[in-house]
């Protein structure tokens, strides 16, 4: 995607990445970036974007993290304060440091009451999370144990709420028996980094300390089952 993009665009990479501008856009806006790569989540936030002498050169979008309405986060103290990053990407012609000081600086400018900031990769998608780790985040790999289910209708890949919301059931054996294509995939793992003040930023870390554990590297085996056939799912284009 990123070879045809770069090859219908050819303008050459923006250099000086000292004069980017990074600011709020629309979530349309955002949406014309994002969607070259990926779909737009269902339910989105807030959305920004990088300028490069004054064009924009790739985007991100915030949005309510899924274990916020589960009560995920009440025994780390992180309920009513996370907020995940959904969707990122950068067009080719962006300068390579774009995708980081587009993270750094779109988490400054989130609302006071988030002090945690999360993202997930997909390691089945080939994502280890390059850009996090450039970013400083702390990594937790997954969660949870077990495994989730990978949805696809018509040749795409869904989520297993989007599945559900499409034919009013929930869970991989009942898609499955209604035609859709489920595979079982790894969880995925996920990344934390903090905002606030130093001692505030160390008080939410200590919360997590006993998960943290060392960045993945690229070409690490992962191990999974598949309940049908499937293809890759999509790629989170800042997430490598």
């Amino acid at each position: 995607m990123r070879e045809r993009l770069a090859a219908v665009d050819a303008q050459p990479a923006a250099v000086d990445i000292g004069s980017a501008v990074v600011r709020a856009i629309t979530l349309s806006e955002a949406k014309a970036i994002v969607e070259l790569y990926e779909p737009m989540p269902a339910v989105s936030g807030f959305a920004f974007g990088i300028f490069l002498e004054g064009r924009c050169g790739g985007a991100v979008v915030y949005g309510d993290d899924y274990g916020e309405n589960l009560g995920v986060w009440d025994c780390y103290g992180y309920s009513g304060r996370i907020i995940a990053l959904l969707r990122g990407a950068c067009l080719p012609w962006a300068h390579p440091h774009a995708a980081s000081k587009l993270i750094r600086r779109s988490m400054d400018l989130l609302p006071q009451r988030y002090n945690v900031v999360t993202a997930t990769v997909d390691r089945t998608a080939g994502e280890i999370g390059t850009i996090y780790q450039a970013c400083g985040f702390d990594f937790v790999g997954t969660m949870r144990k077990g495994g989730r289910a990978l949805i696809g209708v018509n040749g795409k890949h869904i989520s297993e709420r989007q599945a559900g919301r499409l034919a009013g059931t929930r869970g991989a054996h009942a898609l499955a028996k209604l035609g859709f294509d489920v595979s079982a995939v790894p969880r995925k793992e996920r990344y934390f980094a903090f905002r606030g003040h130093k001692r505030e930023r160390a008080r939410l870390r200590q919360a997590i300390a006993h998960l943290l554990k060392p960045y993945p590297k690229r070409f690490e085996p992962i191990q999974f089952r598949c309940q049908s056939g499937a293809n890759s799912p999509s790629v989170h284009a800042l997430s490598h």
